[in-house]
């Protein structure tokens, strides 16, 4: 057997030997240098590998090689150095954990499964999973799971229906020493001292950004920056998140009731869905807010959890019948106007960034979401502010409680979810979720060796997500 190894391996180091680094590159990187020292390094780790190629993730420091080793796809994260940080072999949906599937198909019901991968480490164990679907909305987001098939983080391709041709967001991890220092100010800031769970580089193009997860008293925060360190996102998952937070998720045009389309067609004759999302407490839709176009005039129009109308209010600039509107990404705006609304709004999420021109000038027009309220910004050509409309959300009156969960009181299915997927758990912390003496759902905090987890159980006990903490 021994010799039969040598063998291979010889084998392997002759087929490597035979390639030059160009050789070893796709064709559309033709003109990008690949270190040596990145080459050197996957053949060392895989001298038995075939059909070797690489391809850049973040021009001259991060690379990926994609290659076979018998009848298994692999691929390697590598950097200039040399240095191999993440390993991964291209699976299918019939090798994921029963829990993951459970997620996807509670959390992104219709999606349809991408690329999914194990990462796995030198000795060929499994430390987790990467999964890209695809939603409803044709929106591509990429799933980072632990090995228990336990949710770390999730990244959402957020440019919308991508033309052809148009590459996938490139991701690769780094360690908490290597955020940008006006993102570790920020965090410190915000919690002081925290446990950091997973940071995801994302680059498209020539620009980066940095998904944050980290956890602090039973809670992880999960954050979006741009490379200047502003927050284009933020959310909060655990025991001490708020029970009653708001969650948005994002709509199509299938996605609205037929009661609601047939206010549309009544009220707006010849409207065009633009785009719209839904906002939720506790997984119950609250409210619609819907962007529409209509007699060459936007509006955004809200609705109640059954489809009701509530209000309508007209956005963006006047004389939009003359206006070209273009939709541009958080990152691609001036950093005078993300400082100014970093300045104003402690939290807040982007709806949508435009350039709107006319005959004789260029503005910016951005909305965004900051506490319930939804934020009509207009801005000059040089990001200076010029004026701002408030639309406030209408949420039912009732208030969503909760009060500790006591051991004793876990559900049994909940029990038994837990025995089943996180073995050896003990107990932490948790809450009762309810609303006029009415149980919504359960939050648990569990402990299973050194890391945490904060699992989010419906009024019936059935699983809905869980995160690692």
């Amino acid at each position: 057997m021994k010799k039969v190894y040598i063998y291979l391996f010889f084998v392997g180091w002759l087929f490597w030997g035979c390639d030059s680094v160009t050789d070893l590159q796709p064709q559309q990187n033709i003109n990008v240098a690949i270190p040596q020292a990145a080459v050197n390094a996957v053949r060392h780790a895989y001298p038995e590998a075939t059909k070797v190629r690489f391809s850049t993730i973040e021009k001259d420091k991060i690379f990926q090689s994609d290659f076979e080793i018998k009848v298994e796809k692999m691929s390697a994260i590598v950097n200039y150095l040399g240095v191999i940080s993440e390993m991964y072999k291209q699976t299918g949906e019939i090798d994921l954990p029963e829990i993951i599937k459970k997620y996807i198909e509670t959390n992104y019901s219709g999606a349809t499964y991408g690329d999914i991968c194990q990462q796995v480490n030198k000795d060929g164990q499994i430390e987790g999973y990467k999964v890209r679907i695809k939603g409803k909305d044709a929106k591509e987001i990429t799933l980072i799971f632990d090995a228990t098939g336990t949710l770390i983080l999730s990244i959402a391709d957020d440019r919308g229906m991508k033309p052809p041709g148009m590459k996938p967001q490139k991701i690769y991890f780094i360690d908490k020493s290597e955020l940008p220092q006006a993102i570790t100010d920020y965090l410190v800031s915000k919690h002081g001292e925290y446990k950091c769970i997973k940071i995801a580089v994302i680059v498209e193009a020539d620009t980066k950004g940095y998904s944050v997860v980290i956890s602090k008293d039973f809670t992880t925060y999960d954050y979006l920056f741009d490379e200047k360190g502003n927050v284009l996102k933020s959310s909060s998952f655990g025991v001490n998140a708020p029970s009653d937070r708001i969650e948005d998720k994002p709509l199509n045009i299938n996605d609205l009731s037929s009661k609601i389309k047939n206010y549309l067609d009544k009220e707006f004759k010849g409207w065009q869905f633009e785009r719209g999302l839904s906002f939720s407490q506790n997984n119950v839709i609250q409210i619609y807010n819907i962007l529409i176009t209509y007699d060459k005039k936007q509006y955004s129009i809200q609705f109640d959890g059954e489809g009701n109308y509530i209000k309508k209010e007209e956005i963006g600039n006047n004389g939009m019948e003359k206006a070209v509107i273009q939709m541009i990404q958080p990152k691609d705006l001036p950093s005078i106007i993300t400082n100014y609304l970093a300045s104003k709004h402690t939290d807040f999420k982007y709806i949508q960034s435009s350039i709107v021109t006319t005959k004789d000038k260029k503005t910016y027009w951005i909305t965004i979401l900051s506490k319930n309220i939804t934020f009509d910004y207009t801005f000059d050509n040089q990001g200076n502010f010029i004026n701002v409309k408030e639309i406030t959300m209408k949420f039912p009156d009732n208030k969503i409680n909760d009060k500790p969960l006591d051991p004793k009181d876990i559900p049994s299915k909940a029990k038994e979810y837990l025995d089943i997927n996180f073995k050896g758990w003990v107990f932490q912390k948790g809450f009762i979720a309810y609303a006029e003496n009415k149980v919504l759902g359960y939050m648990i905090a569990i402990k299973v060796g050194n890391d945490y987890y904060y699992i989010n159980f419906d009024e019936n006990a059935r699983f809905i997500s869980a995160r690692k903490g």
